[in-house]
């Protein structure tokens, strides 16, 4: 249920991004589709700060504040519609997110064994794909009826808190390892692999978003103006993430150390869908590919942090990864609309053959960093 409501920020306003760009027009598209990525600025601090608290205070306590914060910047808008309100709403909404997202790796890693970790956390990303996708069509669906009534799919987190207050069991805070000799360690060591993961989650956030910040826009201007088309086109988008999650354990098993190089050519392959496929079964493509790419992707990272890092490790290790991560969805608008800008116009078809672009080159660095780790444990072995 955590998994479920952290969809929402997959969701975030991408349904209604179009209308939104209309009744704000005055402040510019580039501010408006910043709207969808700037909670990852507060993600990120939110991120930071899981590891200290943690060390402090009760996961579950954590995870409640964290969803209870999601849910009351959520609605906001629905009773204020004032520019202001949904920008702040919209920064301030993503240091629940950024709270509840490594704490329910840490989580999974607490109570579940590393050889069946991985199916965990391929739920956890079915719980997210449920969330996003339950997030666009009901938030379509509701935006027929005025804009405001979008912001109400925001309930979702505190239907979320009830579960999580009925089943998650308490959990003590995380107290430091022990050496050999009995002493408490007092450093957590992070191993160079989380580093690796984080900088390719910059990389791979940084291109998937220009599918989410893009797709509402480029469906109005090029397609359809019809708001539920979005919700459709995203909703697919969240059905393929489902189904990968779902499968994970049985997809992750069979292409093993090959999954990460997968999950990022899904995504190039569905960017260039758009360009050779026209009309609306192009952006479907897209959509499922995007999904698959974003799904595996981060199921595969989490577990591989999960298994690259000491127990205590784990949630500062996942905050790590998203605080990186974070950063590339929060510079996603202004890089890719720059360099959009540069080879000929900020437009989403643009941003789209970048992105594209950028998934290949770093579909071709994950393949490098494989074989490397394929050399060190043939050493090792």
């Amino acid at each position: 249920m955590v998994a479920f409501a952290f969809g929402l920020n997959i969701t975030g306003i991408m349904p209604v991004l179009s209308m939104v760009n209309e009744k704000y027009a005055d402040v510019g598209l580039g501010m408006i589709q910043l709207l969808q990525t700037l909670p990852y600025l507060l993600l990120m601090v939110g991120s930071l700060c899981v590891g200290f608290l943690a060390a402090k205070f009760d996961k579950k306590v954590l995870i409640l504040l964290g969803l209870a914060l999601i849910g009351l910047c959520g609605v906001a808008p629905f009773f204020f519609d004032q520019f202001i309100v949904l920008l702040v709403s919209r920064i301030l909404i993503g240091f629940g997110f950024g709270v509840v997202s490594p704490l329910n790796t840490a989580v999974i890693a607490e109570f579940i064994e590393p050889d069946h970790r991985s199916g965990y956390l391929g739920l956890h990303v079915v719980g997210m794909g449920v969330g996003g996708m339950i997030g666009n069509l009901l938030g379509g669906l509701l935006a027929k009826a005025g804009l405001n009534y979008f912001y109400l799919v925001y309930v979702i987190p505190f239907i979320s808190m009830i579960f999580v207050a009925l089943v998650l069991p308490a959990s003590k805070p995380e107290t430091a390892a022990k050496t050999e000799d009995g002493k408490t360690k007092t450093k957590i060591h992070i191993t160079s692999m989380v580093y690796v993961l984080s900088f390719m989650s910059f990389m791979h956030t940084l291109f998937i978003n220009a599918y989410n910040t893009n797709i509402s826009i480029y469906l109005t201007q090029s397609i359809t103006k019809d708001p539920g088309a979005s919700g459709i086109v995203t909703a697919v988008n969240a059905v393929f993430a489902l189904i990968v999650g779902a499968s994970f354990a049985k997809i992750s098993g069979a292409l093993k150390d090959k999954t990460l190089p997968v999950a990022v050519f899904s995504a190039a392959l569905g960017y260039g869908a758009l360009f050779v496929i026209p009309g609306m079964a192009g952006v479907l493509i897209c959509s499922a590919l995007c999904g698959v790419s974003l799904s595996a992707f981060m199921a595969m990272s989490s577990f591989l942090i999960s298994i690259s890092v000491e127990p205590d490790a784990v949630a500062m290790a996942s905050s790590i990864f998203s605080v990186v991560g974070g950063i590339g969805g929060l510079l996603a608008p202004v890089i890719t609309g720059a360099i959009a800008g540069a080879a000929g116009g900020n437009t989403p078809a643009h941003q789209f053959a970048i992105a594209g672009i950028g998934m290949a080159l770093l579909g071709i660095f994950t393949v490098v960093v494989i074989l490397k780790s394929r050399k060190k444990n043939q050493a090792s072995a």
